[in-house]
């Protein structure tokens, strides 16, 4: 069995953002498991994994579960398919709270919820509620609200894509924890969030877990400041990196790898 797998992010390049992953998709993925095992490396935590990608293993799925490996949380987080529990297991996870200390941590936290109190007053719009959510090896900061609904994050898209927001505090927090030495870096998360980690804890840490494989990647956020770029530049080097636009775009990327691969293998 070939010894590649190909690392996919979830949102705007599996699927479409919080949506659920097609058949289309999961037929493809059914034929790219012939020759590669699949790993999902998301920003995201295991539940937006799990609720957006389930089918990819479900009871309507003729992909082995045992193929897929599933990398939330930048990969800081890793579950594998247990034969004997019928479901993924936690192999390994972190603690970005032990990471920094406590009083680094709520420093951290008490600054964040100061430039959102900023923004709610510059910007009248339909805010939600949970603008931060921790989710143990990082925190997630999304100035809509993870509650917000459909047509709201739309509005704060459309926001955000005119007034660069996010690019703005992205570049303030980047200069602060460079200036105080802060061990953390900071990404844009799918469309509507910041990521903040330890820095390391970047998709990169998912090559972690995978030393005996050749990886591949395809993701959407490949720009710099992007939460793939890291693990793009990576592995771009070596020409197995991808940036793609719409899950179409991935299948139609999807197919060359695979062709490339099984070229590969028949050279062997």
């Amino acid at each position: 069995m070939s010894s590649n797998i190909v690392l996919f992010d979830m949102d705007g390049t599996l699927t479409e953002v919080r949506k659920e992953i097609t058949q289309e998709m999961i037929s493809l993925m059914s034929i790219l498991s012939s020759v590669a095992k699949i790993g999902i490396v998301t920003g995201s935590d295991y539940d937006y994994l799990v609720d957006q990608c389930k089918d990819l293993w479900g009871s309507n799925s003729n992909i082995d579960p045992r193929r897929i490996v599933l990398m939330p949380c930048n990969g800081t987080k890793l579950y594998k398919w247990s034969q004997s529990r019928g479901g993924y297991v936690i192999k390994h996870e972190n603690d970005m709270r032990k990471e920094l200390g406590t009083d680094e941590y709520n420093d951290l936290l008490c600054s964040l919820v100061s430039h959102q109190l900023i923004i709610i007053a510059q910007n009248s719009i339909p805010y939600s509620g949970t603008f931060f959510q921790y989710r143990g090896s990082m925190l997630n900061w999304c100035p809509i609200g993870r509650s917000a609904s459909e047509s709201e994050r739309r509005i704060w898209i459309e926001l955000d894509q005119d007034k660069k927001i996010r690019e703005f505090w992205l570049s303030h927090l980047e200069e602060r924890f460079e200036k105080e030495n802060i061990p953390l870096s900071v990404a844009l998360g799918g469309s509507t969030s910041i990521d903040i980690y330890p820095r390391g804890w970047d998709k990169t840490y998912s090559l972690r877990h995978i030393k005996k494989h050749v990886p591949w990647f395809v993701g959407d956020k490949c720009f710099k400041g992007g939460n793939d770029w890291t693990l793009y530049k990576a592995l771009s080097e070596n020409d197995r990196a991808f940036s793609t636009s719409s899950p179409e775009e991935t299948m139609s990327i999807v197919h060359n790898i695979i062709k490339k691969i099984e070229a590969s293998d028949a050279r062997r």
